[in-house]
């Protein structure tokens, strides 16, 4: 709230009293509350983190339901359900199978007609299964007493399932790294290995173990052994480093992982054994392979490598018996593990993108394209914003609900669409100034235009704000807002135009122009307070003055605001008329703060103890909603109460927005926040909003959008009244934190258009 007074003019005392006569009109009131929880989101185009193992399984062999592929690693959302560590894909959408695992799936394979997973986990189903489990197409059971510590593989070899891994018991017996199940307990293969098992299959009638070890029955064996039943021997001398993936192709096994050397012999990463020697397949690969599948005729190998047998070949290689050929243009990260299903190839592991098109960590092959197996948005939100009434979202995704939208979309309530052709590369800041919407970010491209770090949507097309931003490094715009009715925009760049600008700079409609001397490094947040420019970042001086990390420009020089903090501010806005700081900082002004604090205009406090977490925590961005504070970030607690990802402040105490948002193993990250018709709209790295499947968006708010009910209770009535003609007599929503809520038509100003949205909802609403 401003701290100067403000005379009601004319219109507005007329209006003031048009919303009292409209109470006449409204009779009968009862007033109910209501509570807000998070809602569905929609899904990914895959699963939600790292696939390690793929297969296939019929759940009744050849009878009429189909064949499955499987998918297990540490995930926690398949395409749109809640899936933990495992789902199947029946050919059109995910399924979860019961509810999964504690931990995270190694390994997968099909034994006695039952599905059987591998891993870290010791519950499967909800019932103890350490470290393996096997389903029966309706629950999970356990197998023994399974592991005491990991499986990393699993195969089938003379009627019997085998595993192998780091564990040193199975079902409480000694056995070192491999056992074997005869279907009613566990055993081990001689004295076992020394080191990790991580791949089994079998080649002319031999159990073939690899990993990790060098001694397997109590004989050297270089990282690779057969069982012949009795002892384990070697493959001639073995290879000088790690096997992570085993096959047979052409009557050859074929062994991939990090060694150089197979048989004494120059082998780059991968290498064939005939039963008597081992052969080089051409040059190999330049990194580690980790998975390895014969599809089509060919030997398919995955794995780190960007280059196989001397070509570009990104993650994943084809070998046709002479050379090595690429997939199309590969993954953007790990290929962890293969399968073939319904004729295609199936790929799993680390990536977001598979032939450029968006495919979270798992994607199909069908011998000339990639393809996703389902749809969602694929990657991080960065930034949210409303324009023309709908959610603009701006981030590091190319594609949102299936369609493709590069680096940013819009959202009209029910679908996603693409703002033109999108950009080039990042999207990190979106602002609406004079009618049109900015973006921000590391893009050089467009739409079809050059437009250097920042572009303007005019609602057909994306136009240059002159040459845009420049400079050493990689120049980028981080933030935006508006002051004194221009556009201003922080982040890294020296140019601004044709000026020189070191950090930050203005908009006036038609050119850019330095904000002084600027700062000496980046500007990641933005904001006005008391009619100042506030910006925050990892910058310590402004305008050539000491300044940690946070400054304020009064329209001809920067200042401190006191002795600033200890570290980077990510994120600012204004709450009770207080400006309130987020970042990774733990000092604000001398005083401990824990990644937030707030500015009364002469020093600066802690809300509460702040923000905490395992890892170490930051707030990265802030929005009012409801009438509490909500910051978003990377941190577990708030407080001291528990809070994944996001929390509320209401003035006193922190408190969680149910159970917050999650993403498996990754802590939660929320970087991004708005409203939008009344509900708060979060945007980040996470797969859940509470206990439903939303990645990367979620939206929190009451069962039903009431349009015009600013104090959330579902009733629009005279308590939204006071509080609308408060905004609107407080001026430029710019100065406080309640622009979106009582902006209704989204035009950044409180007025009568507003009044007559609220009106009409007033009238006609419940």
């Amino acid at each position: 709230m401003n701290d100067y007074p403000k005379k009601m003019s004319s219109q507005q005392f007329a209006i003031t009293l048009i919303a009292i006569l409209t109470l006449c009109l409204k009779t009968g009131l009862v007033f109910a509350q209501c509570d807000p929880n998070w809602k569905p989101g929609e899904g990914v185009p895959g699963v939600s983190d790292d696939v390690y193992a793929v297969t296939t399984w019929d759940p009744d062999a050849n009878g009429p339901q189909p064949e499955l592929l499987i998918a297990g690693g540490r995930f926690t959302v398949a395409g749109d359900v809640l899936a933990n560590n495992i789902a199947a894909w029946d050919g059109n959408s995910w399924q979860p199978l019961g509810s999964g695992m504690n931990d995270w799936v190694y390994a997968l394979t099909v034994y006695n007609g039952e599905l059987i997973a591998g891993g870290r986990f010791t519950t499967a189903g909800g019932v103890a299964a350490n470290r393996i489990a096997r389903w029966d197409g309706s629950n999970w059971q356990p197998l023994g007493s399974g592991m005491n510590t990991h499986v990393y593989t699993l195969t089938v070899y003379n009627g019997e399932l085998i595993a192998g891994g780091s564990f040193t018991t199975a079902g409480g017996a000694d056995a070192n790294r491999i056992a074997h199940w005869d279907g009613s307990s566990w055993q081990p293969l001689d004295s076992g290995m020394n080191g990790n098992v991580r791949a089994l299959t079998v080649y002319n009638g031999q159990l073939i173990a690899a990993g990790d070890f060098t001694n397997a029955g109590g004989f050297p064996t270089n990282y690779i052994a057969r069982w012949d039943d009795t002892f384990w021997q070697t493959l001639g001398s073995g290879v000088n480093s790690s096997v992570r993936a085993l096959t047979v192709y052409n009557s050859e096994l074929i062994a991939g992982g990090e060694f150089t050397t197979a048989g004494g012999l120059g082998a780059n990463r991968i290498a064939s054994w005939d039963g008597s020697y081992w052969q080089a397949l051409g040059s190999g690969m330049n990194n580690w392979v980790y998975a390895l599948m014969v599809y089509n005729g060919e030997l398919v190998a995955g794995g780190n490598f960007t280059t196989a047998g001397g070509v570009s070949a990104n993650r994943i290689a084809r070998w046709n018996g002479s050379s090595w050929r690429p997939l199309g243009s590969g993954m953007n990260n790990y290929v962890d593990a293969l399968t073939v299903y319904n004729g295609e190839l199936v790929a799993g592991g680390r990536f977001t993108t598979a032939g450029g098109i968006a495919a979270n960590n798992i994607a199909r092959w069908d011998a000339s394209n990639w393809s996703e197996l389902g749809s969602g948005m694929n990657d991080w939100v960065n930034t949210l914003t409303v324009y023309n009434g709908e959610l603009i979202a701006g981030g590091t995704f190319i594609t949102a609900g299936g369609v493709s939208a590069k680096y940013i979309a819009r959202w009209d309530g029910g679908t996603w669409q693409a703002l033109g052709t999108g950009m080039n590369n990042y999207v990190y800041a979106l602002m609406v100034y004079n009618g049109e919407l900015i973006a921000g970010g590391k893009f050089n491209i467009a739409g079809s235009v050059a437009a250097d770090k920042i572009a303007r949507w005019n609602e057909s097309s994306w136009q240059t704000l002159n040459s845009g931003m420049g400079g050493g490094g990689t120049p980028s715009v981080y933030a935006l807002t508006v002051y004194n009715g221009e556009l201003i925009a922080g982040g890294y760049f020296t140019t601004a135009g044709s000026v020189t600008a070191h950090c930050i700079a203005r908009w006036d409609g038609s050119n850019w122009q330095p904000l002084g001397s600027g700062m000496n490094y980046y500007v990641y947040a933005l904001t006005v307070y008391n009619g100042e420019l506030i910006a925050g970042g990892t910058f310590t001086t402004a305008g050539g003055a000491s300044a940690k990390y946070i400054a304020r420009w009064n329209g001809s020089s920067w200042q401190a605001l006191g002795t600033g903090m200890n570290s980077v501010v990510f994120a600012l806005t204004v709450y009770n008329g207080e400006l309130i700081a987020g970042g990774y900082f733990t000092t604000a002004g001398g005083v401990p703060a824990n990644s937030i604090a707030r500015w009364n205009g002469s020093s600066w406090q802690p809300l509460g103890s702040g923000m905490g977490g395992t890892y170490s925590p930051y707030v990265d961005d802030l929005t009012v909603y409801n009438g509490e504070l909500i910051a978003g970030g990377w941190f577990t607690t708030a407080g001291g109460v528990t809070a994944y990802g996001i929390a509320r402040w209401n003035g006193s105490s922190w408190q969680s927005l149910g159970s917050g948002v999650g993403r498996g193993y990754y802590a939660p990250y929320v970087n991004a926040l708005t409203i939008c018709n009344g509900e708060l709209v979060a945007g980040g790295y996470f797969a859940t909003a509470g206990d439903v499947a939303s990645a990367y968006w979620a939206r929190w708010g009451l069962p039903e959008v009431f349009i015009g009910d600013l104090n959330h209770d579902c009733f629009v009535d005279l308590l939204d009244m006071d509080w609308f003609t408060e905004r609107w007599l407080d001026g430029d929503c710019l100065y406080n934190g309640w622009c979106y809520e009582a902006d209704l038509n989204y035009d950044t100003n409180v007025d009568f258009l507003d009044y007559a949205i609220l009106a009409q909802n007033w009238l006609t609403g419940p």
